[in-house]
């Protein structure tokens, strides 16, 4: 599949995954967050993919929906990964890096519903 942007880990997958679940598009009013990315591994190497994407990857039946400012919103998202230490990226795969997410600081985590547009198995989260 083509648009798959690999990154190394810096950080413990756990932490990572944990992260990327308050990253993505909010609604404030009701404080509800849905994360736009999830790291897929795939044959030992690591790609921070929007959820759109994971659709094509595990399903036959599924249609190429994925837009450019979700993949803006992905880079957006490895940007700041990058910048706080817990991933590598090469920098011109994650350009441009302009789209707004919402961040949903882990202090406040309890007090926000996380719903997850794709169906993903986190094993024993």
């Amino acid at each position: 599949m083509k648009n798959l942007i690999k990154i190394k880990l810096l950080t413990d997958k756990k932490i990572l995954e944990e992260t990327l679940c308050r990253m993505g598009v909010a609604n404030k009013k009701d404080k509800i967050i849905y994360p736009s990315c999830y790291l897929y591994e795939i044959e030992n190497e690591f790609y921070i993919i929007h959820f759109k994407q994971l659709f094509l990857i595990t399903r036959n039946d599924s249609y190429n929906n994925v837009s450019d400012d979700d993949l803006q919103r992905r880079n957006s998202i490895i940007f700041c990964l990058k910048n706080w230490g817990l991933v590598d990226a090469d920098d011109e795969e994650i350009e441009p890096h302009n789209k707004f997410i919402f961040i949903l600081p882990f202090k406040d985590k309890n007090d926000w519903i996380i719903r997850h547009k794709f169906n993903f198995s986190f094993g024993d989260k």
